[in-house]
């Protein structure tokens, strides 16, 4: 089947970059992207054909945000794109890559999550910003949404990856989808020991909260016990908002840890085999693959209980799910001090990915979709 994949920003390693990255290496497409940048993704964009669409119009850097620069230009660059190569079906990935379906027949659209800056998180973004930041922000929250809602209506099939993002597609969009989960290569992750610090993997952004995982680490006590923190995270070039957020982590993790910035995969892999437990506090996640890495690495999860860790963390069996710092807390200091929880939850999650969360049951309901939209041509 030729397959056209669609991603407007290679430019991190994180959960969405992984899934268009499996699905790249199944179907070998051409990936059109607005943003490529080989260093901070995964190296293994660089075996595919990655064409770049250019939009016709461009905007002084000294008008608006690199942020806001780039949201105007991707929307418009994908609006305008006609596809002209021989294909059977399209398959957008992140937003406004799906802005496409303007001018392209036979699209599914993976939608990782509708716009969280428009929708969901929309008021919690105002609230960070000031008299001019709400203006600007408000003023390209709307030309988002116009051209959102003309383009949403004509994509033939929609799915996403878990109940959380079905439900927000279902309120935001007015579309109905169906879930097919991602998967990891289980195999890839390995349980070396458990060396005395909680990990925390993500992207380097507000809304992955890294300042609740650092309080309940403070309020655990247990870096007085020789327990540290590790943060470790991809950081976006150009993006002022999260080179200040960066900062502020750094001086609230003093003298609890470290963060490290950007870290090869292989080495994410060894701070995942050795830490004791995995923390997870995102903002109501969509997904979110970190649990599943953590659990293949027969690690508990200690997460927020909200989002996508709902439907992937077994509590009190692969994890705990927790409403508060104080809670997160104390399960930290539960799996410090019995290690034997600690490897029961551990074989109990690497069970359970294995059992549910594969890229040969991802693939097995993709492929079907994607036959879906081609037959609709």
């Amino acid at each position: 089947m030729d397959v056209v994949l669609l991603q407007p920003f290679l430019h991190a390693r994180g959960g969405l970059e992984k899934v268009v990255m499996e699905i790249a290496r199944r179907y070998n497409p051409v990936i059109y992207t607005y943003r490529y940048v080989p260093d901070n993704t995964f190296a293994e964009f660089k075996q595919f054909d990655i064409r770049i669409v250019k939009p016709q119009i461009t905007i002084p850097a000294s008008v608006l945000s690199e942020r806001v620069k780039w949201a105007i230009q991707s929307g418009e660059a994908f609006y305008s794109l006609k596809v002209k190569d021989d294909y059977d079906v399209i398959n957008a990935h992140g937003t406004p890559s799906e802005w496409a379906r303007n001018r392209n027949a036979r699209m599914l659209w993976y939608c990782h999550t509708p716009n969280r800056e428009a929708f969901d998180l929309y008021e919690w973004r105002m609230r960070q910003r000031g008299v001019i930041g709400k203006a600007v922000f408000w003023a390209s929250i709307q030309f988002y949404k116009h051209f959102e809602r003309e383009v949403v209506p004509k994509i033939e099939k929609i799915v996403t990856n878990s109940k959380n993002s079905q439900a927000r597609i279902r309120k935001y969009l007015n579309r109905d989808s169906d879930i097919i989960s991602p998967g990891i290569t289980v195999s890839n992750y390995k349980n070396n020991g458990y060396k005395k610090y909680f990990f925390y993997p993500s992207r380097i952004t507000p809304e992955k909260r890294f300042e609740l995982a650092i309080e309940a680490f403070r309020k655990s006590g247990l870096h007085s016990k020789g327990y540290k923190l590790v943060i470790a995270g991809s950081l976006i070039p150009g993006r002022s908002e999260h080179e200040a957020y960066l900062h502020k982590i750094k001086q609230l993790i003093d003298g609890l840890g470290e963060i490290r910035v950007n870290v090869p995969y292989l080495e994410l892999l060894e701070l995942y085999s050795n830490c004791t437990a995995v923390l997870f506090t995102p903002v109501d996640e969509d997904f979110g693959i970190v649990p599943l890495e953590a659990m293949a690495s027969e690690k508990p999860v200690v997460a927020v209980d909200e989002g996508g860790p709902r439907e992937t963390i077994l509590h009190e069996k692969t994890g705990f799910l927790c409403k508060s710092t104080d809670e997160m807390a104390t399960c930290m200091g539960l799996l410090a001090s019995d290690i034997t929880l600690v490897e029961k939850m551990g074989r109990a999650g690497r069970k359970h990915v294995a059992q549910n969360f594969t890229w040969d049951l991802f693939f097995r309901e993709f492929d079907k979709a994607l036959r879906d939209v081609a037959k609709m041509g």
